[in-house]
């Protein structure tokens, strides 16, 4: 069997993906109340951490999880896009949510997993001339890890995911 842990973990898209692909998840966090509840009524045997990130990356994650560091087969997630995304206002580390990927990377250096998949949206490789890509990819080669990065069309998948601005038109 191989172990899985999620941050991030949203409603779960990418955790049932991860689940059809033979892994056992031992743990998503979500902060989002909404979205844990969502995870907990559509599978209840999974350990989800409705909580801050912050208040999980600071434990002793061996003990919190009942792992030694190097057994976790898989970390997945990816931090909030919306600080990176064309649809958003690209704010980068000004915007909180863009800041949340250090505690994906505290995670990485505590449990150094096998491998990790850190998923997030194209803007992210553009983002103040790349340099925001830089910084994490520093921090995660730091952490010990190579890095293979690949862009993926969701479309190709199956997934028909776009996001689309609404306006709203103002009657005088």
């Amino acid at each position: 069997m191989f172990y899985t842990i999620e941050l991030f973990a949203g409603a779960g898209g990418l955790a049932l993906g991860i689940e059809k692909a033979g892994f056992e998840t031992l743990g998503l966090i979500e902060l989002d109340k909404n979205a844990a509840d969502t995870l907990k009524k559509n599978k209840p045997g999974w350990n989800v951490i409705n909580d801050d990130i912050a208040n999980i990356s600071c434990l002793d994650l061996e003990k919190y999880f009942y792992l030694k560091k190097g057994e976790l087969d898989l970390l997945s997630g990816g931090a909030p896009c919306q600080a990176f995304s064309y649809a958003g206002k690209r704010l980068g580390l000004e915007d909180a949510r863009g800041t949340l990927f250090y505690h994906y990377a505290l995670f990485l250096q505590k449990l150094q997993p096998k491998m990790f998949l850190f998923e997030s949206v194209r803007g992210l490789l553009t983002h103040d001339h790349g340099n925001m890509y830089k910084t994490m990819l520093s921090i995660f080669t730091k952490a010990g890890y190579a890095i293979d990065k690949k862009i993926l069309n969701t479309w190709d998948y199956g997934v028909p995911l776009r996001i689309m601005r609404i306006r709203r038109r103002h009657h005088i």
